[in-house]
């Protein structure tokens, strides 16, 4: 018998998650009557659905690599903006914003705008949240055909345009439904993935030992790159409260969180699909903040080096 060859594994599953995004975006077609039901998943989300695609809202390729390259090298203050930061504001929007947002019965956050103050007022919003929304979807493209360049060797150009495609062709298929039920399926992949690796990471660092490596990690790790918050010092201590509210409050008024909290089926479960994604969040996101910690003191298994060192260029050492 021929020796078996796990070559072709990567792409293999590449391709079959691929079809799975866009057979669960024309099942989620089907369910698609009106614009509502389109932009909104018809007001109609469950409290794990609506949670599930809250916590999808920010946490993703950008969370998993950037996070993880940034505490490597300024240590956990580099959390501020995520997952600390992106955590804070589903929580804040959670107690302050979900249930009266729900109430006024919108399908896009210049809705409000527009009600508000008049068609002008809705068309300088939307003029201002689109630069920098592209941006962010921008840096996902990026971090995500950094991942095929590494695994498949795919020219970075080629992995955004790719990515490009899959992500905007499955959600146009079933809008909100389409993007509810993916995120749903992806979050759990991921977590179990997440989980998994970080207790892979700690074993290896605690000689199969978890426990023993998260010990010898607070004990190893440089006391400075444990500060959360930099009190010490005025300018870090502004920089850091910047890159908090930057996320913490800059995201409030996005379209991406509005919508999800629109598509709720009640104001309760809006606002309870804030806390709850918010606090998974928080608790998910110290996994990729450990990862960059445990990566400094030994070199990690599992695939985690996609993790640690999102482009293969040598200079980034």
């Amino acid at each position: 018998m021929a020796d078996f060859d796990p070559a072709p594994l990567p792409g293999v599953a590449l391709v079959v998650y691929v079809a799975a995004l866009f057979a669960l975006g024309l099942w989620a077609r089907g369910r698609i009557h009106n614009t509502t039901d389109y932009l909104v998943a018809g007001r109609s989300l469950s409290l794990p659905l609506a949670s599930a695609t809250l916590f999808a809202t920010w946490f993703g390729a950008g969370t998993l690599l950037a996070v993880t390259d940034e505490v490597r090298a300024e240590g956990v203050r580099a959390a501020a903006l995520d997952p600390i930061g992106a955590g804070a504001c589903l929580l804040l929007a959670g107690v302050f914003l979900a249930r009266r947002l729900w109430r006024l019965q919108l399908l896009t956050v210049v809705d409000f705008f527009r009600r508000r103050f008049g068609a002008r007022a809705e068309l300088l919003a939307g003029v201002l949240m689109v630069p920098g929304f592209c941006g962010w979807v921008a840096a996902q493209f990026v971090a995500l055909a950094a991942v095929l360049e590494l695994i498949f060797g795919l020219d970075p150009a080629l992995g955004r345009v790719l990515v490009a495609i899959v992500g905007a062709g499955y959600t146009l298929l079933g809008g909100m439904w389409s993007v509810t039920i993916t995120d749903a399926f992806q979050v759990v992949l991921l977590l179990v993935g997440l989980v998994i690796l970080g207790f892979a990471a700690l074993a290896k660092l605690g000689a199969a030992d978890p426990v023993a490596g998260f010990g010898r990690l607070l004990a190893e790790t440089p006391p400075d790159l444990l500060t959360l918050v930099p009190l010490d010092e005025l300018r870090p201590l502004l920089a850091w409260l910047g890159l908090f509210a930057a996320a913490a409050l800059g995201n409030l008024p996005g379209q991406d969180l509005a919508q999800r909290i629109l598509a709720a089926r009640s104001e309760r479960v809006a606002q309870l699909a804030c806390i709850v994604a918010g606090i998974a969040y928080l608790g998910f996101g110290l996994i990729p903040v450990g990862l960059g910690l445990v990566s400094l003191l030994v070199p990690l298994a599992l695939g985690a080096y996609l993790l640690v060192a999102p482009s293969p260029s040598p200079e980034r050492d």
